[in-house]
């Protein structure tokens, strides 16, 4: 299965409160570096992302983050030259 989004892809995102199952975010790490992955479950303080691609995990698949995190939801991906994804 390939992920929704891959390398070199523009990502249209809005920075929102609340997260839903199944959407895709972005958030940034203590160290500003980024994360772009699928929300798995969410419990009342914390939540868990999954990769789109079962063959690859990384290591921010299945830990857990806080819901206080800054995080972005993901509306529209776009690949050169002229693919468009609603998300």
């Amino acid at each position: 299965m390939f992920p929704t989004i891959r390398h070199n892809d523009y990502l249209l995102t809005f920075k929102v409160k609340k997260i839903e199952k199944k959407s895709i975010i972005v958030s940034f790490l203590d160290d500003k570096r980024f994360i772009v992955k699928r929300v798995k479950d969410i419990s009342e303080n914390f939540f868990t992302l999954s990769s789109d691609n079962k063959m690859t995990e990384s290591e921010f698949c299945n830990q857990k983050f806080s819901t206080d995190r800054i995080f972005y939801k993901v509306v529209l991906a776009y690949r050169y030259p002229f693919k468009f994804n609603l998300l």
